[in-house]
């Protein structure tokens, strides 16, 4: 009997040709189930504005300004969304106004986000479900409860989420945690490590088979090769001894635990994405494919299961 073959990539954080090249990867690598494991949701959104002259300008690294005419502004919008950021052409001083209420930008670009998670699924529902092929996805950390909303009753059929819940595909069940514990920069689905514990004990209950388990929790387990991140200061810059950067373990402690106990076939995480990387908990083996979303880089994960243990994995970067 083949092997049950995975792909799996996370935090690609609103990238267009990200999620693109993952939707293009199934007949490439034949999975039999694809599995996004959470941060949909781009980060920024990139002011372009709009000049008197007709022509329009942007500032694409830092303080480099770059002009260009209208017949290029699809162009420039499609690398903004390919580096998973959110466009608005704008003029300065409207972008002045826009500065001023805060609240009100944030909200503005988190519907800037959902309608580009809404295209995302007419994506998997043209090019994954005349195929039958099934994808889970999850949200992470970074991504509202609405989000979420849209996931469980915007997505085509071929889609299954498995947030505080198990879901079935062919011989395994995967259960999913798209909440981390606390970060310095208090994410929507942050919690209190005592709290995500408690959500963790409490909606893995349906985990029935750990033999045929699949774990797609966002947050690592703590002290593995899968959670190193640079220790931040007060300001939250790296903090650097003779110019190398200093790293720790951020991974959640009550990840590790449930891993432990339930000794499922395998665990895929994401959430640290310098963290690239397999590790072992007991008898399971732990994986993050990291991220570069950025750069217009998918990194992934290819994974043949066969029964309860892993054949074979192999990185991919492309």
């Amino acid at each position: 009997m083949a092997p049950f073959r995975i792909f799996f990539v996370s935090d690609l954080h609103g990238s267009e040709v990200c999620f693109r090249k993952f939707l293009n990867s199934a007949p490439i690598y034949r999975p039999d189930l694809l599995v996004y494991g959470g941060d949909i949701m781009g980060k920024l959104l990139q002011p372009v504005f709009r000049q008197d002259d007709g022509r329009f300008r942007w500032y694409p690294a830092g303080g480099r300004v770059e002009e260009f005419s209208a017949d290029q502004l699809p162009q420039v919008e499609r690398r903004i969304a390919d580096q998973g950021r959110y466009s608005l052409v704008t003029t300065p001083p409207e972008w002045q106004r826009r500065q001023a209420d805060r609240e009100g930008l944030e909200k503005f670009c988190r519907e800037i986000g959902k309608e580009r998670v809404r295209g995302w699924l007419r994506l998997v529902e043209e090019r994954l479900l005349p195929k039958k092929i099934p994808i889970v996805m999850n949200v992470g950390n970074d991504d509202t409860d609405g989000v979420l909303e849209i996931l469980r009753h915007e997505a085509p059929t071929n889609l299954l989420v498995p947030e505080g819940q198990v879901v079935r595909c062919g011989p395994y069940e995967i259960y999913g945690c798209g909440y981390a514990n606390m970060t310095p920069w208090h994410c929507p689905r942050d919690l209190e490590e005592p709290d995500l514990g408690q959500f963790l004990q409490r909606t893995s209950t349906e985990i029935d088979t750990p033999g045929r388990t699949i774990l797609d929790i966002h947050a690592p387990p703590v002290n593995t090769s899968l959670d190193l991140a640079p220790e931040l200061d007060a300001n939250l810059k790296p903090k650097t001894v003779s110019g190398q950067m200093l790293m720790s373990h951020v991974g959640s402690p009550s990840v590790r635990a449930l891993v432990e106990s339930v000794q499922p076939v395998v665990s895929l995480h994401g959430h640290i994405h310098e963290s690239m990387g397999v590790d072992r908990i007991g008898k399971t083996p732990v994986y993050n494919p990291g991220s570069v979303y950025f750069s217009g880089s998918l990194q992934g994960l290819i994974l043949n299961l066969d029964g309860d243990r892993v054949v074979d994995h192999l990185f991919v970067t492309g």
